[in-house]
């Protein structure tokens, strides 16, 4: 059995990888974990977390198939993923071009109401980067919408900072798409 693991741990593990073939050990190491939980784990590091933190070194190097299915098993190992393991599922989908099957999770995301304004940057950034501006500026309009109606309370981050975020991603993305500037692009400065 393996000691028990901090998240600081996990953390110093992922910074010292500087090759390819130092992430592919080093994602097998933490697989290797999560199926070794330790009663005296932080309460951070789960076995989703470190499948999760495994997939995103594998995408690191390319291997986006191998990458998602650790995101699959994250998605049914036992602990939670900040800001919702789905996001790392969504990512690995669009990486290896399911666009159908993203979208259909995009959808079951967006149907659990997520508590969390990460949840829909990722998301949003997600189709952003894959080209689809579309989505992206509706996750973006999302987020942001959910930010404004002022449903986080409990945050450590003030809302007006994170919606700023929101406002000039989705700002960029609406200038991408050819849509002329609206009441919510001018609360911000001209870019």
């Amino acid at each position: 059995m393996r000691g028990p693991l901090s998240l600081d741990d996990v953390e110093e593990l992922d910074l010292a990888v500087r090759t390819p073939e130092q992430c592919r050990a080093t994602a097998a190491r933490l697989v290797t974990w999560s199926e070794q939980p330790h009663p005296e784990d932080d309460a951070e590091v789960t076995p989703a977390m470190l499948l999760v933190h495994a997939g995103e070194l594998l995408a690191m190097v390319g291997d986006h198939e191998a990458a998602l299915d650790l995101y699959r098993r994250a998605i049914r190992a036992e602990g939670d993923v900040v800001p919702d393991v789905r996001c790392y599922l969504h990512h690995g989908l669009i990486a290896v071009g399911d666009v159908d099957a993203a979208r259909r999770l995009a959808e079951e995301v967006r149907r659990s109401r997520p508590t969390d304004a990460d949840v829909y940057l990722l998301i949003a950034e997600d189709y952003e980067a894959a080209g689809d501006l579309a989505a992206a500026n509706r996750w973006m309009s999302l987020g942001l919408r959910w930010l404004l109606e002022g449903l986080e309370t409990d945050s450590e981050d003030p809302p007006g900072r994170r919606a700023t975020m929101f406002l000039r991603a989705r700002r960029r993305i609406r200038q991408a798409l050819g849509f002329a500037p609206d009441e919510l692009d001018g609360l911000l400065p001209p870019p």
